[in-house]
């Protein structure tokens, strides 16, 4: 067995350990072992009808998920897109329409070692919508955004998934010169509302796809 093949045997592995746990939590729990196949299962379990909302995810538009569902000619609800150069309150309108979709696709900021899920919201409408929103709600997370106790998937929220998407966003925020985060309480600040989602209720309703190769921040 060479490197790589020992590599992908240790990930699958700890993919399986991970699955277990949430699918007793409630979560439908999956395995792509690269981000092709992760692409390919996402928009399986994407229902056949209805709108669909995309949530702001890196790891769904570097798996190429969101092109493909623009492509498609699907009703979206859109919120990278379709909210550029609204006022804020048009903005905020149009977010609301994430809680009538059929499905809403997201990814998650950190999971702990025992499947919790851990996110940090700008806006709020990512995290609100995954608690009680749309009928489905599936995730593509890769396995480099698991940490091993609550302490370090919140670590790793605010100190490495936090300062990447400030810096991709360009805000003016601390952490964009540092890359740690202040905990800066300022008006521009991204980072409003923390959760953990624990289980999922109904069973089933939240679909994880994890995912072997890095995605996301």
């Amino acid at each position: 067995m060479n490197d790589q093949e020992v590599k992908a045997w240790s990930l699958e592995c700890q993919a399986n350990d991970l699955m277990k746990k949430m699918e007793k939590r409630g979560f439908q729990a999956s395995y792509a072992p690269t981000a092709e196949a992760a692409k390919k299962a996402v928009l399986e379990l994407v229902p056949k009808t209805g709108a669909v909302a995309l949530l702001g995810s890196q790891t769904m538009n570097q798996l190429g998920v969101f092109g493909a569902l623009r492509e498609s000619g699907r009703e979206l609800v859109d919120h990278a897109l379709k909210t550029a150069g609204l006022s804020p309150e048009e903005a905020h309108d149009y977010r609301r329409r994430v809680f009538a979709a059929e499905a809403m696709l997201a990814s998650v900021n950190a999971v702990d070692a025992e499947g919790r899920l851990y996110n940090i919201d700008g806006v709020g409408n990512r995290v609100a919508a995954m608690i009680f929103g749309p009928k489905k709600v599936i995730l593509a997370v890769s396995l480099n955004k698991v940490a091993p106790t609550p302490e370090e998937a919140w670590r790793r929220a605010r100190n490495i998934a936090a300062p990447m998407n400030n810096r991709r966003l360009n805000t003016v925020n601390p952490c964009v010169k540092s890359g740690r985060c202040h905990n800066c309480q300022l008006p521009s600040s991204i980072c409003n509302y923390f959760s953990i989602i624990d289980r999922s209720r109904p069973e089933g309703r939240i679909a994880v796809v994890l995912i072997g190769e890095e995605a996301g921040y």
